[in-house]
């Protein structure tokens, strides 16, 4: 996340001057090169973590590690090492509330999801959020290592002990409850916290679940098919897995389904460690298992030198560190399985596209991203070592053979096309050629089904299947680019860099039902947002017709499993709908008119020691918009709090506690991104 500056604070009113203000907010002016840090367990309810270092999150690498709070909120947080806060920051999603502590090292440690702060650091943040309007999300830069005035010297306003109580876990942000903890370098780089202390009690080794080999051309075959296959393996006689042996046929690459345990938990974590070792072929098998022996001490490094890796590891990673910009790479590095779109294989072949931040050891090799390049029925013999942060072990082997000494030649697109769609027409249930979201799309081929593969055009191309009109075009990643569809109701515009690859997206329509828009494929390895404008013109007489007012039409992300509708920020004028899109699937023109339902209406103590008012939400499409929803009491406006996991809005005001029996007049306007509004005007009193 990117720092905001403290030039904000010159709008305060409050009982410091800002002079005072300016010179704390500026850091000591040089790293502690001596400062040895010992990271201690940020909370003492808990050594038990639920999500670990550079697992899979919705768009990214997880950061940090989760420490369990067991559903429960209001523990208390202590600092990890001695240094001070450079930074606080609150939001509705993500982070939530959340605390800096830089350390004289230069290294910081993060505090995320918290209920709220120590005293003193809440009531300076709250006074700052009054100060500034009442505003819910704030981001206050105390100063960080990495923006330091040479020889100014000062001293920081909040300077912490090792230990110190600095804030209480709750689950802002995102939940449940549960504790984020980051340690991030001076280049603000996360890194993993197992490395510097924060252990755990694990005795349970990484799980392989599963074997998946993927084709990677048109031309190439798994056990006889076009499409990625997945494999269950058998525990063989010294505790290994045993994928068998699986027939190829050109390029291909593998993945595994991996997952880590730990002790008195049943949650699945990331490896640390794996290495992919290529035994060649011919038939060794008493040698792999004598080298299977000899490894169990070092597996994957050369005997008696632990910081090398054997010549014969064509693959390797280690989960150690990660840039935040390297969050799109999480597309390449994590593979969704056969008819899944969750992305829970972990890929051990090169890529082309954005740099890995955990590959250490990334060739190219027979059956590592290429073709196996020997005679039919020849077999090359592989071996997977996964390793934890505590050394617990787990290997698994395979086996790959050449099944035929020529791949098959793919079709041509529009050829493929015909293909499928006469084969399809063929059987007994007479039914239509698949659908193309449901095509496996790749760079620069398709495989339409089992059997049908088609190297994608260079160039734009059109069709009809099913009376839905489609349009596809080959994206450059160092140039914009324009998709513009054959009826020209449709045109994606794509920027420079929108994209880590040459790749082909397409697009498709469809108003049989409802005004459907579809981007291709599923899912979207995206950079950066791109935009859409589609002409909806002549859809909106009938839309008028069923009693949308045309003002609160928008686009809307629509999930035909479960009929539901999710809003994307978008623009209706002239006819056109116009959005920028992060991530493919299907939309549609759709008007929430639904108001955000209120209920639940309470006064009370706060755990910010003051009284409260409460009330619950509930909001299905658009969201609510927490710049326009308000609270107030006796015409006082106040502080607004969000809490997602339990549907629930807060107002506080710092100081303030009513009396019992005081009447109240509590005003409140909940609002969602549409626009829609749920008012009330209630008197009530303090029991």
């Amino acid at each position: 996340m990117k720092r905001i500056a403290v030039g904000l604070l010159l709008s305060l009113s409050m009982n410091f001057a800002l002079a005072d203000v300016f010179a704390k907010s500026i850091p000591s002016t040089s790293e502690d090169t001596t400062f040895a840090p010992d990271y201690r367990w940020p909370v003492d309810i808990s050594r038990h973590l639920s999500g670990t270092f550079g697992e899979t999150r919705s768009a990214h690498f997880h950061s940090g590690l989760d420490i369990k709070t067991w559903g429960r909120e209001g523990y208390p947080v202590f600092a990890s090492e001695k240094g001070y806060i450079s930074r606080i920051a609150i939001s509705a999603v993500g982070y939530g509330k959340v605390l800096y502590v830089t350390h004289p090292n230069g290294y910081t440690s993060v505090y995320a999801h918290l209920q709220r702060f120590r005293p003193d650091i809440q009531a300076y943040i709250d006074s700052i959020r009054v100060a500034r309007g009442f505003l819910f999300e704030i981001d206050v830069d105390l100063g960080y290592a990495k923006n330091r005035i040479n020889g100014a010297p000062t001293i920081p306003r909040f300077e912490v002990n090792r230990g110190e109580r600095i804030a209480f876990s709750g689950s802002s942000g995102i939940g449940p409850p549960h504790l984020h903890f980051e340690i991030r370098n001076p280049e603000e780089r996360a890194l993993n916290a197992l490395e510097y202390g924060i252990a755990v009690k694990d005795r349970v080794p990484p799980t392989i679940r599963s074997l998946m080999v993927l084709p990677l051309s048109a031309r190439s075959r798994v056990q006889g098919e076009t499409t990625k296959q997945a494999f269950r393996g058998v525990t063989n006689e010294h505790g290994a897995t045993d994928f068998g042996v699986i027939e190829v046929d050109g390029p291909i690459g593998v993945a595994f389904d991996i997952f880590d345990g730990a002790d008195e938990v049943t949650n699945k974590y990331a490896f640390y460690e794996a290495w992919l070792i290529d035994h060649g072929t011919g038939n060794e098998q008493a040698h792999e298992q004598g080298r299977e022996h000899r490894q169990e001490q070092e597996p994957g490094r050369e005997p008696g030198n632990p910081t090398s890796i054997r010549s014969d590891t064509v693959f390797y990673q280690r989960i150690d560190a990660v840039d935040f910009e390297d969050g799109g790479a999480m597309f390449f590095d994590r593979l969704a399985g056969p008819g899944n779109r969750r992305r829970s294989y972990q890929a051990f072949f090169p890529q082309e596209g954005p740099s890995i931040p955990f590959y250490k050891r990334a060739t190219v090799g027979p059956g590592v991203g290429q073709s196996l390049g020997s005679q039919a029925g020849e077999q090359r013999r592989f071996e997977l070592v996964v390793k934890d942060y505590n050394g617990n072990t787990s290997r698994a082997f395979y086996r790959l053979e050449q099944r035929q000494s020529q791949p098959p030649i793919p079709d041509g697109f529009h050829l493929a096309q015909q293909k499928a769609h006469q084969s399809a027409k063929n059987t007994a249930q007479n039914t239509f050629a698949k659908h193309p979201s449901d095509w496996n799309w790749q760079t620069n081929w398709v495989s339409i089904n089992d059997s049908i593969t088609a190297e994608l055009p260079d160039a734009s191309t059109h069709w009809i299947q099913n009376h839905q009109l489609f349009s596809m075009i080959r994206l450059n990643p160092n140039k914009p680019s324009m998709l513009r569809s054959q009826d020209q109701r449709i045109r994606l515009l794509a920027d420079e860099g929108s994209f880590s690859d040459t790749l082909s997206v397409g697009v498709f329509h469809d108003h049989s039902e409802r005004p459907l828009l579809g981007i291709l494929p599923l899912p979207l390895p995206q950079q950066k947002p791109f935009t859409i404008e589609w002409f909806v013109g002549d859809y909106l007489p009938a839309l008028d017709s069923l009693g949308y007012a045309r003002e609160s039409l928008a686009l809307f992300k629509f999930n035909p499993e479960d009929n539901s509708f999710s809003r994307v920020s978008s623009q209706l004028r002239g006819g056109i709908v116009r959005a920028r899109i992060s991530g493919s699937g299907l939309f549609t023109l759709w008007a929430d008119t639904l108001a955000p339902k209120v209920s639940n209406l309470k006064v009370g103590p706060t755990v910010f020691g003051s009284t409260g008012v409460r009330l619950n939400f509930s909001e299905e499409h658009s969201g609510i918009d927490t710049r326009a929803s308000f609270i107030r009491v006796n015409g006082k406006e106040g502080i607004i709090e969000y809490d997602y996991e339990e549907d629930e809005m807060l107002y506080y005001l710092p100081g303030w506690i009513a009396q019992p029996s005081e009447p109240l007049l509590i005003e409140y306007e909940v609002v969602d991104g549409s626009g829609n509004r749920t008012a009330r005007r209630i008197e009530r009193s303090v029991p």
